[in-house]
């Protein structure tokens, strides 16, 4: 049995497109099939730089994010085969946890109209945007957690980057922010580029 910890926004839900949205109308700016093309499979912080926001403004802008997200997470849709992985990963008995910077209100909303709410033991949500490390280690030490059982699940640098200044083992997906390649270059414990897949590493841990 392992602790099972997940990012939220790219791993387990496809918010992608609401935040190009949010993100590029905060500057602005007309989202056109070309510009979401480009934006797309990038962290939010490049995709506010992409339109022009100042660097300083991003923690502004996932407080906002999020806000301006809440009406819409009753429909937002999760990552086909990926509300299936948690079932199954909950039923093996796996202890599973989300650290996100989105807000746990949202998450929870998200997790209710899925119907995988209660396969998760904690949401730790609304991480600031450069501190998943120190969450990843409050958790395992609110949970008594040995760093030897944990693994951390997440599609974007940062995550990668967290989990390895703990010295965790860290699951890089290739279906949310980061694009091809991004992850791999972490040398993260693996890489899948399938729900399917996510799940054969974790039953092999």
């Amino acid at each position: 049995m392992a602790a099972i910890i997940f990012d939220f926004d790219g791993t387990i839900a496809d918010t992608n497109d609401h935040f190009i949205d949010f993100v590029a109308g905060e500057a602005h700016k007309q989202v056109t099939p070309e510009l979401r093309k480009d934006l797309r499979g990038l962290p939010l912080a490049a995709v506010s730089r992409r339109v022009g926001h100042p660097w300083w403004r991003l923690p502004l802008l996932y407080y906002k994010g999020r806000k301006a997200m809440e009406p819409f997470m009753k429909d937002m849709r999760a990552f086909k085969g990926m509300p299936e992985v948690i079932r199954k990963l909950h039923a093996e008995g796996h202890e599973l946890f989300i650290v996100s910077s989105n807000s746990a209100k949202n998450v929870g909303v998200f997790l209710k109209r899925h119907n995988i709410h209660k396969e998760f033991f904690q949401i730790y949500g609304g991480v600031f945007i450069f501190g998943k490390a120190a969450t990843l280690r409050k958790l395992l030490k609110d949970h008594s957690i040995e760093l030897k059982n944990a693994v951390y699940v997440g599609d974007e640098l940062r995550d990668m980057q967290a989990a390895e200044s703990l010295k965790m083992r860290a699951v890089g997906v290739l279906w949310g922010f980061a694009r091809p390649g991004v992850l791999e270059s972490t040398k993260p414990f693996a890489v899948a580029a399938t729900p399917d897949d996510l799940l054969r590493v974790l039953e092999e841990i």
